[in-house]
């Protein structure tokens, strides 16, 4: 089954390098966004991916299995009012600095305002090549294992960091 996983932030960096490499691959891509060009970078450069431009947050996280927030601290809040009641039980990928203190405090954040999801905490880093790796915290291990898949699948490699499963 083709997961389906809305992207919010699709205009900022991670949000819109997540964005091209699920372009690459077979997901369904759920972008939230109120000015369609933001994505037409997207539409044209991967014409046979299965990329959909939304308006509304709630649809958006109606619609897709996996939720990948890549939104500024102003901004989070009223998203995810938005969007609690129909993310339950589903993988939020809250993307957030690697630096333990900003991580701890954005898992936190979310996971007060998203108490019946499953959040994992991603961040990035480049390595001198300028190639993204990543690093995932999180309290659950299956939504960290499907998350680590699917990043690994997508083409993005671990961050020279273990995987972090906080209590």
């Amino acid at each position: 089954m083709t997961k389906s996983i809305a992207v919010f932030g699709v205009s900022r960096i991670y949000g819109s390098a997540i964005a091209k490499k699920l372009a690459e691959h077979s997901f369904r891509i759920l972008l939230l966004t109120e000015d369609q060009e933001e994505c037409s970078f997207l539409l044209s450069d991967y014409p046979d991916a299965d990329i959909q431009i939304l308006s509304c947050p709630a649809q958006s996280g109606w619609e897709a299995d996996i939720i990948v927030l890549d939104v500024s601290e102003e901004d989070q809040q009223e998203l995810i009012e938005s969007i609690r009641s129909f993310v339950t039980q589903k993988i939020v990928l809250n993307i957030s600095d690697l630096r333990e203190s900003a991580l701890l405090t954005a898992q936190t954040n979310v996971e007060a305002l998203l108490p019946y999801s499953r959040i994992i905490n991603l961040s990035f880093l480049e390595n001198r090549e300028g190639d993204l790796m990543f690093s995932i915290a999180g309290k659950d291990r299956e939504a960290l294992d499907e998350t680590e898949a699917i990043l690994e699948q997508i083409g993005f490699s671990h961050a020279p960091v273990d995987l972090i499963v906080t209590t």
